[in-house]
């Protein structure tokens, strides 16, 4: 039986920053040592990102609706696979 692995990670992108500062945030999808990565359709500044936690570490409505959609994501994306 071969073994299968599965992992979602958000980042943000700090290579693509627009002339605001914002930065993209996208989940890398990687299923058995293959990987691609989605555009989630969140933009944020890099230093309000928090990579060990993958969250926006503000507490403001803005930060809090990223993180609601970050999350929305992560559930379809494990319902997909499973």
């Amino acid at each position: 039986m071969k073994r299968t692995t599965f992992s979602v990670v958000f980042f943000c992108k700090k290579t693509k920053l627009t002339k605001k500062g914002t930065a993209p945030i996208y989940a890398r999808i990687t299923t058995s040592g293959r990987s691609t990565e989605i555009y989630t359709q969140c933009r944020i500044e890099p230093e309000h990102w928090n990579q060990r936690l993958e969250r926006c570490m503000l507490r403001d409505p803005v930060s809090t609706q990223i993180n609601g959609i970050l999350a929305t994501y992560r559930t379809n994306i494990l319902a997909a696979y499973g």
